[in-house]
């Protein structure tokens, strides 16, 4: 018995250290196994950290590219995102899980918060300030091949034909809300009626140079003169236009007798300090916008004897005769219609009919018939060049019978700052000889040459009226125009007019004026 004694212990001490190694051990094992799993569950935490950022990114990535990129429309009420293109790599040598580079690579927990925060915001900040437009109707061009049996093809086969067809298409698009603001602005513009104001000032003097003394010698004239525009779209490529005029003043042509206005704006004049509707018409553009109709109130000067030099008592001469021709015997602005072909060649095509008396009692009375032919060229190369003939007859005649008249009318640029114009005209009359009164005009128009400001511009011209009855008369006028603003014009005016009236002599002014012309 007392022999065993020391073995139990030495075996009982033996178990407990092979027991306590054990339990070493497994606390060991156990705390590598949690560590290996917190790692693992650390990587897989980044990770998933990293998929978020790249959904996000691919997010920004469809909210931006549908900004300018129509989508076919759907039957649904939300529209199907489209399908986008892989977001841009980094720089070279960058991470390609964060190619806009802020903040900066790492791996840091919070710096990969602080990157969905930042994306986030982007995301909010998209789908706040972009919304889907309405479905709109888009035409697209589509080039297909067809063959004999009616087939079509997107690719070139043999017994097939290349023909182009037109496809509509229903799309949606992503724009701004400033893009849709604008949009609706535009189209309340198109649907308004827009007011348009044009106002001069006219003073002028007259001074006698021949003949005998007369009441107008030393006389000033003052005239103010004020339109207003009313423009209204109709309806496509239809326009409502109404000018109301108002005059007030004392124009020279009141004093000194002569056979044209010394004051173009004196044919405007019908009583003192009253507003008159001097035009109101319809225009419409039919075939391809290449003819133009428009019937109403009308001043058929607006469409005949055009002139880029000499046309306009509002910029140009102040003069009548170096406005319009005054062999087309229009006194006065009525009922009419007009349509004028121009199939964008060269060549253009004009027809007219108005009544030119006040006074008239029927649509046959007092109605003046015009045509004019134009074409547009480039003579030897020197510049643009417009040459119009024209054509009228008119039953305004004591004797009841129709009078005819004719005349032509060209501008030719000579320069880039040099413009030649000119007109002649015939007029036939009562004569029983057929004898018919004539006139002719030349100016020359100088721009951005020999001025003071850029936009100014200067022109001389020179007219002659022969009359069968012996009366004549000769007119120059010189004038110089500051482009004060772009709305805002001042020109200075010098006329010298020579009237001779058979045996009685001659009588001849000179008439300096001013005239101060806003638009806007």
């Amino acid at each position: 018995m007392s022999s065993l004694g020391p073995r139990r212990s030495m075996l009982l001490l033996l178990c407990s250290a092979v027991m306590g190694l054990a339990v070493v051990l497994g606390v060991a094992s156990n705390a590598s196994a949690q560590q290996k799993t917190a790692a693992i569950s650390e990587e897989s935490s980044g990770q998933a950290v990293l998929n978020q950022i790249s959904a996000l990114q691919k997010k920004i990535g469809e909210l931006e590219a549908q900004a300018t990129a129509p989508q076919p429309a759907a039957e649904q009420t939300t529209p199907p995102m489209p399908n986008m293109p892989n977001m841009p790599a980094g720089p070279a040598g960058g991470n390609p899980a964060n190619p806009e580079g802020t903040p900066p690579d790492s791996t840091d927990p919070q710096a990969l918060l602080d990157r969905i925060k930042l994306l986030e915001q982007r995301i909010k900040d998209l789908e706040t300030s972009t919304v889907y437009s309405e479905p709109e109707t888009r035409v697209q061009r589509i080039e297909v091949y067809v063959d004999k049996n009616g087939n079509e093809y997107d690719q070139p086969t043999p017994g097939a034909k290349k023909t182009v067809t037109y496809q509509r298409e229903r799309v949606y698009r992503r724009q701004t809300i400033n893009e849709k603001i604008e949009a609706a602005l535009s189209d309340q513009e198109k649907r308004s009626v827009k007011l348009g104001v044009s106002a001069a000032i006219i003073p002028q003097f007259a001074i006698r140079s021949h003949g005998k003394p007369t009441e107008a010698d030393g006389h000033a004239y003052h005239l103010a003169n004020a339109d207003l525009f009313f423009t209204a779209n109709v309806a496509q490529h239809t326009v409502f236009f109404a000018d109301v005029v108002g005059l007030s003043g004392t124009p020279p042509d009141l004093e000194i007798p002569s056979l044209t206005l010394l004051n173009g704006f004196t044919a405007r004049l019908v009583r003192q300090n009253e507003l008159n509707l001097r035009e109101a018409w319809l225009r419409t553009e039919v075939f391809s916008r290449k003819l133009g109709l428009v019937a109403g109130r009308l001043d058929l000067t607006n469409y005949f004897d055009h002139n880029a030099v000499a046309n306009d008592e509002t910029s140009q001469f102040i003069s009548d005769s170096l406005v319009n021709n005054p062999s087309l015997g229009l006194a006065v602005n009525g009922s009419g219609f007009a349509a004028v072909f121009d199939p964008k060649n060269g060549l253009n095509f004009k027809v007219g009919i108005q009544q030119s008396n006040p006074n008239a009692t029927s649509l046959s009375d007092s109605l003046y018939s015009l045509a004019e032919v134009g074409y547009f060229l480039n003579p030897f190369k020197i510049g643009e060049g417009n040459y119009r003939f024209w054509f009228r007859v008119n039953n305004v005649s004591a004797l009841d019978e129709h009078r005819t008249g004719f005349g032509i009318s060209f501008d030719q640029r000579l320069s880039p700052t040099l413009t030649l114009a000119g007109r002649f005209g015939a007029s036939q009359t009562d004569d029983p000889k057929r004898k018919r009164d004539q006139f002719y005009s030349g100016a020359l128009q100088f721009r951005n040459h020999l001025v003071f400001n850029p936009g100014d511009y200067w022109a001389i011209g020179y007219s002659e009226s022969n009359l069968r009855t012996g009366e004549r008369e000769q007119l120059a006028e010189g004038y110089y125009n500051f482009q004060l603003a772009e709305k805002l014009k001042l020109s200075l005016h010098l006329t010298h007019v020579l009237e001779s009236q058979g045996g009685a002599g001659k009588l001849g002014y000179f008439v300096p004026g001013i005239r101060l012309q806003a638009s806007f």
